[in-house]
């Protein structure tokens, strides 16, 4: 059995994280596996810790690790970015998910439980290899990575909404959450207005006047299990997935919502879709930015996504399909 370099955000999900940690310390105990334990106290503190672990271990000595997060999808982007910008080998990843969302573990098939992710993680004899989307934008000189979805425009509008309505966090131990959140999508809604587009796929271009969102999708699911925001998304298939909304009015706005609900929004004309392995983007005007649902800013768009494999511990077939679904 592999040693295990721990990154926990134990503040993830209301705690949740915590509790999901000490479980997960306990069965280690247990069964006597090495491990090293870091705790992240600030947004950040994930990528350095991954960041200056595999830039000072010896390559040689690192092929004995694996990085377990305990935390959200954030908590894992960021220990990936940091892994990969220190230069070095891709040491494998494993995952407990806590967080309010858990998109990427819903998209490579971990289970909902932590406990039988973790068992999931221990069953594991060999690194498994999934996609994640490369960015690289040269407006900015920005390059980047991501596990679930890079988006402009709507979706990022109600992210940095979200974001400042922190107040709401009684509302979410009621499970009551969904209120605030139906309330910021009728608000970005409102108050979003339509952009151009260019989309560059081989060597085809294409031009849109009036897109909403524009979003790069590494798998189907978006905030959770439950919504399929680009249905045909695939982490193994190493292609990415674009979906380009057009034409929001408030009728097509809720008819969106409705077939999104059924997965049939790729029946819509004012829907657009593309899969590839590198497609290119491109946004004249300063537009909300989010990457696996962390708020980027506003920023004009000059991006080239590209779909590359990473490995991650773990073995998901080890519980069964129904299983991973239980909580």
């Amino acid at each position: 059995m592999r040693k295990f370099f721990v990154i926990v955000n134990k503040h993830a999900n209301n705690g949740i994280a915590a509790q999901n940690w000490s479980m997960t310390e306990e069965v280690l105990q247990h069964k006597n596996i090495q491990y090293d334990k870091n705790f992240t106290t600030q947004p950040g503190d994930a990528y350095q810790l991954a960041h200056d672990f595999v830039a000072t271990i010896p390559s040689l000595a690192l092929e004995n690790y694996v990085i377990l997060v305990v935390g959200g999808d954030g908590t894992l982007n960021d220990t990936i970015n940091g892994i990969k910008a220190s230069g070095k080998q891709d040491v494998p990843v494993a995952f407990i998910p806590s967080g309010n969302n858990n998109s990427f573990a819903a998209g490579i098939g971990i289970a909902a439980s932590p406990q039988k992710a973790l068992e999931q993680v221990l069953n594991a004899t060999e690194p498994t290899y999934y996609d994640i989307g490369s960015y690289s934008d040269t407006l900015h000189g920005e390059t980047g990575y991501f596990l679930n979805d890079f988006g402009i425009g709507i979706d990022a509008y109600i992210v940095s909404l979200q974001n400042q309505m922190k107040k709401h966090r009684l509302l979410q131990k009621l499970h009551l959450g969904f209120i605030p959140y139906l309330i910021n999508i009728f608000e970005a809604h409102t108050n979003q207005e339509p952009f151009n587009v260019r989309v560059r796929v081989d060597n085809q271009y294409d031009f849109y006047k009036h897109a909403y969102l524009v979003n790069i999708a590494n798998h189907p699911f978006y905030n959770g299990r439950n919504l399929q925001l680009t249905p045909q998304a695939n982490a193994s298939d190493h292609q990415l997935d674009l979906i380009i909304f057009e034409n929001m009015n408030i009728f097509n706005f809720i008819l969106l919502g409705i077939m999104i609900y059924f997965r049939k929004q790729l029946k819509l004309p004012s829907v657009h879709y593309y899969k590839k392995d590198a497609i290119h983007v491109s946004v004249n005007s300063l537009e909300f930015n989010q990457v696996d649902g962390e708020e980027k800013g506003n920023k004009y768009f000059d991006v080239l996504f590209k779909s590359v494999r990473y490995p991650f511990w773990i073995n998901p077939s080890s519980i069964p399909v129904k299983e991973r679904e239980e909580k």
